[in-house]
């Protein structure tokens, strides 16, 4: 019999749903008054920059899956086939779109048991992927997360963004502690490594994410690269932590387009968020049809 589901999370749920409509809401709004200028911000965007923005995420998102296939083998104190793992990891991009945000976890989940990987040891590894997701996500954004603007929506951004990097060691430890209990101490130094090496893609994902968003807006000068990455990881916490907004849909455009607004225009911001989706579920979907073939060959 499956367990109950908390008051509270269904809670939480209702809360992130509604806010993930707000923010569409305020989106359709927006473009709606906005009009004609929208389309010229479009048609700004030529097809080598589409292309450079879906190279590059790609290859942020085959990094993801990198991860998820070392966390799985260190939390599991096994060397599972790297294949199977990788290619679940693909297959899953498409659930994250699933009310509720929570399907893709799942799925990789299912996929990994069929590995012979144990329910705790998973969990391990998700608690580990998204701890040090969001202490990556929070050092970027720690160049905007003192802007006014956020300041005046939620003034404790700053102090979630100071603690983030203190999120690897919480991963460390509960890892090292999972190690010395299957494995002994011996096996606390591979845990370390994995968790510095993990640290590493998930900064590099968020260079190529940045970079992606940046060919999309070639065109936009005087904005700093920091704020570029400060804005987008800000855009893809908020979108990574809401339960249930599918995938952040609309909460990442709004921050994109509230951060990036002033010193693009609102219309270029609000057209540059809107392609950054369009990428990114593209970049989903083919992500998706190449772990199918994957599965079909393993």
């Amino acid at each position: 019999m499956p367990a109950p589901v908390s008051p509270w999370w269904r809670a939480a749920n209702v809360a992130g749903t509604l806010l993930c409509l707000v923010a569409i809401v305020f989106l359709v709004q927006r473009g709606y008054t906005l009009g004609d200028s929208l389309g010229d911000g479009i048609a700004r965007i030529g097809a080598r920059a589409l292309l450079l923005a879906c190279a590059c995420y790609a290859a942020a998102a085959a990094l993801l899956g990198l991860a998820w296939v070392t966390l799985v083998r260190v939390a599991s104190g096994a060397q599972p086939a790297a294949t199977p793992l990788f290619a679940s990891h693909l297959r899953s991009q498409l659930a994250k779109y699933l009310p509720g945000n929570v399907f893709h976890l799942a799925y990789r989940h299912v996929a990994a048991r069929r590995a012979d990987v144990g329910h705790a040891p998973l969990a391990l590894a998700l608690g580990m992927e998204s701890a040090l997701l969001i202490a990556s996500a929070a050092v970027f954004s720690m160049g905007v997360v003192t802007d006014a603007r956020v300041a005046a929506v939620a003034p404790w951004a700053h102090w979630f963004a100071w603690g983030g990097p203190l999120l690897p060691l919480a991963a460390a430890l509960a890892a090292s502690i999972h190690a010395r209990r299957v494995g002994g101490a011996a096996a606390m130094p591979r845990v370390l490594r994995a968790v510095l090496f993990v640290l590493a893609i998930d900064f590099s994902f968020f260079v190529l994410a940045t970079a992606a968003l940046r060919s999309l807006g070639a065109g936009a000068a005087g904005l700093p690269i920091a704020s570029w990455c400060g804005w987008l990881a800000l855009a893809w916490l908020l979108g990574y932590v809401m339960p249930g907004a599918p995938a952040g849909v609309g909460v990442r455009e709004t921050v994109l387009v509230i951060g990036l607004g002033p010193a693009l225009g609102e219309a270029d911001a609000l057209v540059l968020a809107l392609a950054y989706r369009f990428v990114t579920v593209m970049v989903d979907a083919l992500s998706a049809g190449v772990g199918f073939l994957l599965r079909e060959r393993t």
